[in-house]
């Protein structure tokens, strides 16, 4: 009998958990639905600036919002010198109602003014936004708590990987540092004069070489980040760890100097070079993988030979490698703009997990939701260490000196402390 109770009550607490889960995805379900605010028949222009070019993914989803506003005319400007020009737009008599923002302008004096335009969007009673779909990590709160700026694209800092290539010539894709040191030295062995590959640019390089793991050694240290972000000559030292390891890294000769030099354009020359199909890793973010999926039938080679290829973390640290990831383009609303109400209304449909999803996956990019949705090309780092650039609080400046130091020292121009001396000089 007391089995049979036992039994009974187990099959209710079942069936009440099965009917709980029913009536909670349902009302995700029904959250997730866009329900218009503003009257559908609304006509007016949004105007959208920017600087990227080929921006198919944000005219499809003027498509999807014209499936609710069908009179609503969505049009996006490229603007050449955007560094400029984009005030000049501003300031004009025709000025854009959403515009283009970047985390890098956010420790620049002269890009402040840019931020007079933007709307808190933030200030849930006037833009009716929620941003909870939104990674928070990668949201920028003000000194004041405002968001002038959201995310649309998120760039990482990783490798190509030839995943065919390994199989091919019996090697493990390496997932820690001293696996990456034998996996190089196999493939030496078997002849590939550079098995990791780069434009040999000091951004290319060095953003995913040493990125991630300069961000480990200081992410804690608020003093330090304080410093660095404020250009301190005592800073310098912070990057000693890195660059010591980049020293001691350049003495194995896994990255050809003259064979990197060859490639012309970090975007376009360095996935047609992966293409050719004898690069092992390609060191690349997340913004040269998005231009792969077109350039497939561009490259000959790899149309003759088609190989499997993804995107993986660096393994530069001895635990293996981390995704340092900021946004790659932010949007601002124009608190000035003609057409606020709409304007804010387009946010609120942009913002929802779907579109994020949807734009990312046009683009191949990462998404900026809070639930990741990979393109297959990613699969490899979505179990892998994410670092939040904005969330930890280095800013653009910091990166920037650290680039120029790294770059220098595995050119041989300067020596570690040179580098290190030389830090706010750059």
């Amino acid at each position: 009998m007391k089995n049979k109770l036992i039994k009974t009550s187990l099959q209710i607490s079942i069936a009440l958990c099965i009917l709980f889960s029913f009536f909670s995805c349902t009302r995700k379900n029904e959250e997730a639905v866009f329900v218009p605010k503003l009257d559908v028949q609304t006509k007016c222009k949004i105007e959208i600036a920017g600087n990227y070019y080929n921006f198919e993914a944000l005219e499809a989803e003027f498509d999807r919002f014209n499936e609710f506003y069908p009179d609503v005319e969505l049009a996006y400007t490229y603007l050449d010198n955007y560094k400029t020009s984009i005030s000049t737009s501003l300031a004009g008599p025709n000025p854009p109602d959403i515009f283009m923002t970047f985390p890098w302008m956010l420790d620049k004096a002269n890009y402040k003014h840019l931020y007079g335009y933007a709307e808190n969007l933030a200030d849930k009673k006037n833009t009716a936004l929620n941003l909870s779909s939104v990674n928070q990590k990668l949201l920028y709160h003000m000194s004041d708590g405002s968001i002038l700026m959201v995310p649309i694209f998120c760039s990482a800092y990783g490798m190509l990987v030839n995943e065919d290539l390994f199989h091919k010539e019996g090697i493990e894709i390496p997932a820690d540092y001293n696996e990456l040191i034998t996996v190089c030295k196999q493939f030496k062995d078997k002849g590939y004069k550079s098995p990791i590959m780069s434009h040999y640019s000091e951004t290319s390089l060095m953003a995913s070489l040493i990125y991630p793991y300069f961000t480990k050694e200081v992410m804690k240290d608020k003093q330090a980040i304080a410093k660095l972000n404020e250009l301190k000559p005592e800073a310098g030292e912070y990057m000693r760890p890195v660059l010591e390891w980049l020293e001691e890294f350049k003495k194995y000769g896994f990255i050809d100097q003259l064979e990197c030099k060859q490639i012309e354009n970090n975007y376009a020359a360095v996935i047609m070079r992966f293409f050719e199909g004898d690069v092992p890793m390609m060191l690349a973010s997340s913004d040269v993988v998005s231009g792969t999926k077109k350039r497939e039938q561009l490259s000959e080679a790899f149309s003759k030979n088609p190989f499997k290829y993804s995107f993986y973390s660096v393994p530069v640290m001895e635990k293996g490698g981390a995704v340092l990831e900021v946004p790659s383009i932010e949007f601002s609303v124009n608190k000035n703009g003609q057409n606020l109400e709409m304007a804010n209304e387009f946010m609120r449909f942009l913002l929802r997990t779907e579109e994020l999803n949807n734009i990312a996956k046009i683009k191949r990019l990462i998404t900026c939701s809070t639930i990741y949705s990979f393109d297959d090309v990613y699969a490899p780092i979505e179990n892998t260490e994410h670092l939040y650039q904005l969330e930890i609080g280095l800013l653009d400046n910091t990166y920037s000196q650290l680039r120029w130091a790294g770059y220098k020292v595995i050119t041989g121009k300067m020596t570690i402390d040179e580098a290190i001396n030389n830090y706010g000089k750059f």
